[in-house]
């Protein structure tokens, strides 16, 4: 990896820690030590990327992005246990990690979207904390084919199942709860973000959702004299452009055009563009840009798991390059909108429980537009089996079609399916890991809507997180403001039952950003559809992604027939329903060559930097 590319592990404070310390601290720049002058925290980091407070011998770090001062997390930790610190920080504006420690005890988090992930693992008798998982897996350890066959699910299932880390031995905390490493060195954890119960009118909620957005947009912006945003005419990169507008950095917009002549989404960014004339515009030309699917053949950056939008990495690392020429170190996304704002519909079923008739009044809308069967949706309105039965009721379908548009789902699991060319050893042990994790299921909120919503958010923050890391290759940090747990948090507190209307577009961002982004463009009704760039970057490597289906690792593991690979390479492709599977198959495979001629990701045998200093 770069050698900008930040890392950090935590230790705890025993002689085990310490010992733990010795085969991280070559590679470190900085070691933090506990109020004892035993190592706390190693690792590499620039100095906008942390702040770092203590109160007597208690000691907090938070990495990444926020408005928080040294000062303020002073005043967190000042007499203070954890439960105490756990309840003041909850509501921290911004993305990041947070690590206490206090009267020998840790407490560390990431974030509740997963764009912020801990991991865990035993390290010479010591149990140690990292952000990332290669940077506590040692270069000999193995992948888990259980844990890699559930990345092949297309839609992902749940994150219980999404989030496993693939190396034996190393495990992730769950993305709502903190670990907490004890006195004596022993882990335990403890949830300390759950999904808010619905409280507000949208007409009560809009202003807290803009002022929530306004201050994740400030806290990219508080360290950072210029930062950059995607402007792709869309609402959710647009909104956060105008916000950037209004902070002190300096903004620069980037756009790239579809090689799809039919998506309108340039002529709504050149009306964002004449509205922000004080930002500068980056406009990058389809042809100037790799295909998609591009350079799949070659290794890429070094990744801690597979890529899930294999398709783009190649475009994705020309973007970040283009970025990071213009000056921009830290640049902001829209990623997390349509999770948040979009698919309403799925309260259905929560409006169903207390008011059938205006739910199926509602319902019509949808069945108009979305050509919904009447028997069908009544069925899904009428549904009430419970979270753990209908995930177990996921593995019957795991070989049946994609579902269309237009098959109503109300369901509190994302119809997901296997790619036909998996062996009949991969679908029994999905099925497998499949039913062992219903018999401990349990939803992520007490109802369909909230709960689908969060699943939504929890898998595009694990995807996001894989994706920057692309972005830090070419020195740009990526991040999404609309991941930002207070963010998601504010959303959540909004009744979704109220909007549940198919003629309305992302009705709460559409109110929340009334005096931020022009008139003219909130009105808009279509959306920017890629499927040409897909077919376009299929056709012209079709043949080098034909060679990557020789002697594919993913077949020396019996869990894929190469055969049926190629077959859906070579089409014919009526529609794109089956460029998931193919860029999820390829992504796992490219990673799985990545790391058999390496160590894993971020291993520290790998990062060549010597240089340390011990921070205050």
């Amino acid at each position: 990896m770069p050698d900008n590319y930040p890392w950090f592990a935590v230790l705890p404070d025993t002689r085990a820690g310490a010992a733990a310390a010795h085969s991280l601290e070559p590679t470190a720049d900085h070691v933090v030590p506990h109020h004892s002058g035993r190592p706390w925290i190693v690792g590499r980091w620039g100095a906008d990327e942390v702040t770092m407070a203590h109160a007597g011998p208690a000691r907090i770090a938070l990495f990444g992005h926020s408005t928080v001062t040294t000062a303020d997390l002073s005043r967190i930790v000042g007499g203070a246990d954890i439960a105490t610190v756990e309840e003041r920080t909850h509501d921290l504006p911004g993305c990041f990690h947070l690590v206490v420690t206090l009267d020998g005890q840790i407490w560390a988090r990431g974030s509740a979207s997963g764009m912020r992930r801990l991991f865990h693992r035993e390290v010479g008798g010591a149990t140690v904390l990292a952000d990332h998982c290669g940077v506590i897996t040692s270069p000999g350890a193995s992948v888990d084919e259980r844990s890699l066959v559930l990345r092949l699910l297309n839609p992902p299932l749940t994150e219980d199942l999404e989030a496993r880390c693939l190396w034996r031995g190393t495990h992730p905390v769950p993305a709502c709860t903190a670990a907490v490493l004890e006195r004596d060195g022993t882990m335990r954890t403890s949830q300390w973000w759950r999904p808010v119960e619905a409280d507000r009118s949208p007409a009560d909620g809009v202003a807290g959702i803009a002022e929530a957005l306004a201050d994740a947009v400030a806290a990219r912006a508080a360290h950072h004299s210029t930062i950059s945003a995607d402007l792709s005419g869309g609402w959710d990169s647009t909104s956060l452009c105008f916000l950037a507008s209004r902070t002190n950095s300096r903004l620069v917009t980037y756009r790239w055009d579809s090689t799809d002549d039919g998506n309108d989404d340039g002529a709504y960014a050149a009306l964002a563009r004449d509205a922000l004339p004080h930002a500068e515009h980056q406009v990058v030309r389809s042809s100037d840009l790799p295909l998609w699917f591009a350079d799949l053949d070659t290794l890429g950056p070094v990744l801690d798991e597979p890529l899930r939008w294999a398709r783009v990495r190649a475009t994705t690392v020309e973007h970040a390059r283009r970025i990071a020429a213009t000056g921009s170190r830290v640049h902001l996304n829209g990623q997390g909108g349509d999770e948040l704002f979009a698919g309403n519909s799925m309260y259905l079923h929560d409006l169903f429980g207390r008011r059938p008739l205006a739910a199926w009044q509602r319902a019509k809308g949808y069945r108009a537009m979305l050509r919904w069967p009447a028997l069908a949706t009544l069925r899904q309105l009428g549904d009430r089996k419970g979270y753990a039965s209908s995930l177990a009721r996921a593995t019957e379908s795991l070989d049946a079609p994609l579902i269309k548009l237009s098959t109503p789902n109300l369901g509190w699991i994302n119809p997901s399916r296997l790619p036909p060319w998996v062996t009949p050893d991969a679908h029994d042990m999905a099925a497998a890991e499949i039913r062992a994790s219903a018999t401990h299921a349990a939803p992520l909120a007490l109802r369909r809507g909230p709960h689908t919503k969060y699943q939504a958010v929890r898998t595009s923050g694990l995807g996001m997180r894989v994706l920057a890391q692309l972005y830090r290759s070419a020195g740009v940090e990526l991040t999404s403001p609309y991941l930002d747990d207070v963010v998601v948090s504010t959303v959540l507190r909004v009744d979704g039952t109220e909007m549940c209307d198919p003629y309305r577009f992302k009705p709460l961002l559409a109110d929340a950003m009334r005096d931020v982004v022009p008139s003219e463009i909130l009105t808009r009704r279509t959306k920017g559809e890629f499927s040409a760039d897909a077919f376009a970057g299929l056709k012209r490597h079709k043949a080098t992604l034909l060679e990557l289906t020789e002697d594919m690792r993913l077949a020396r593991m019996g869990l894929v027939d190469p055969d049926g690979l190629r077959s859906a390479i070579i089409g014919p492709h009526t529609d794109s329903t089956m460029f998931g599977h193919i860029e999820s198959t390829l992504g796992i495979e490219t990673w799985l060559r990545q790391v058999q001629r390496s160590a894993p990701a971020l291993a520290p045998t790998d990062l060549n930097r010597t240089r340390k200093a011990t921070c205050p």
